[in-house]
């Protein structure tokens, strides 16, 4: 009778196609987007979005993402979990394969990820992060790394 419950949540897992809370997911189900976006700004209404990584065998995440015009961000872990951004389990697949998807409201979107480097870009993009999720960076503990990743069309 013990197995029932984790069989359940097993079952329940694979078929919402993505991650339920904490938990990861496999493939992100939904309507594939075939037209370019020009303006992101629509994800603002959308606090947790999900991420899949790893196209050869597909892992999702539930993450944060903000719009400005026509870039899309998603940061490494801003709050909770490792500090070290190398510690996430997607970064690995996204520096091994930076082809990912986003489903945003139901929508998937093929992007490809670049970390952003450039300090301006960087700042205006953490900067509307915090915003968005009302993140006091006094806040955030001294030893958390944030990487951010621009989410670009993809080339091929």
């Amino acid at each position: 009778m013990t197995r029932f419950p984790f069989i359940s949540l097993l079952l329940l897992l694979v078929a919402c196609g993505g991650p339920i809370g904490p938990f990861s997911g496999g493939r992100l189900s939904g309507d594939l987007s075939t037209q370019p976006v020009a303006d992101w700004s629509f994800t603002q209404e959308h606090e947790t979005v999900q991420l899949e990584v790893n196209p050869a065998n597909p892992h999702s995440v539930n993450t944060w993402c903000v719009g400005l015009g026509p870039a899309l961000y998603v940061p490494t872990s801003m709050i909770l979990g490792p500090t070290d951004p190398d510690e996430r389990g997607w970064v690995g697949f996204v520096k091994q394969d930076p082809n990912l998807r986003i489903r945003i409201d139901g929508t998937v979107y093929e992007r490809t990820a670049v970390r952003v480097t450039d300090a301006d870009e960087y700042e205006t993009a953490l900067r509307a992060l915090e915003a968005k999720y009302e993140e006091d960076p006094t806040d955030r503990d001294p030893e958390r790394v944030i990487w951010i990743f621009r989410l670009d069309p993809r080339a091929d």
